[in-house]
């Protein structure tokens, strides 16, 4: 009698631990139930509204969801997978499709994350760090924002940086460290060459 209450205490317990895992959550997020947000993930949402962050059917994340508490939403479609050590920021909107793969190491910004300006860009850290990121977008001078659009089927191996206001067509690959700027068309291999371009700051 006791070593069945045994079983069936360790049981569920296993079973606790094991939703624990699958399911570690750290703001507000809707998460279908077959989808497994992995224990290193984080979902960073420091609003109310679990509409913000979206993740979809069989998806699983192993890296940072991030949305502003000014604004910006995380949408992740149905088996898609994002890696360890990614990072996806949205101020704005990053919608990601089905079936996509992303590695580890990629980092997804839908914003410039601080302003150009140097005095600008240390006031801008200075509230952080004494207020935390603001409330409000009046307070984001000088940050660029651009919804990033990921359509359905894409593969972004590792070390891969997608910058505001692209959009990557479906079925495409982006090859590992490559710097997303621009548009990608459906159906194509992306990479590029690492070339040193430098332009003034200011004039």
């Amino acid at each position: 009698m006791l070593a069945r209450a045994k079983a069936a205490l360790v049981g569920r317990l296993a079973r606790a631990i094991e939703e624990h895992q699958r399911r570690t959550v750290h703001g507000p997020a809707e998460v279908d139930p077959s989808a497994c947000v992995h224990l290193e993930a984080r979902l960073q949402n420091p609003t109310d509204d679990a509409h913000r962050i979206r993740i979809g059917a069989h998806t699983h994340v192993l890296g940072r969801l991030l949305v502003h508490p000014h604004g910006g939403v995380i949408d992740i479609g149905t088996w898609s997978y994002v890696g360890h050590r990614t990072d996806i920021s949205s101020m704005a909107s990053v919608h990601i499709g089905d079936r996509v793969l992303i590695a580890h190491d990629v980092n997804i910004f839908d914003n410039t994350a601080h302003p150009r300006d140097a005095g600008t860009r240390h006031r801008h850290h200075a509230h952080i760090v004494e207020r935390g990121h603001p409330l409000c977008g009046e307070l984001l001078e000088g940050i660029g924002t651009s919804p990033v659009v990921i359509e359905d089927d894409v593969w972004i191996s590792f070390g891969v940086s997608v910058l505001r206001g692209v959009r990557i067509g479906a079925g495409s690959i982006i090859a590992a460290g490559a710097t997303v700027t621009h548009d990608v068309p459906p159906g194509v291999l992306y990479r590029c060459e690492v070339r040193p371009i430098m332009t003034p700051l200011q004039g």
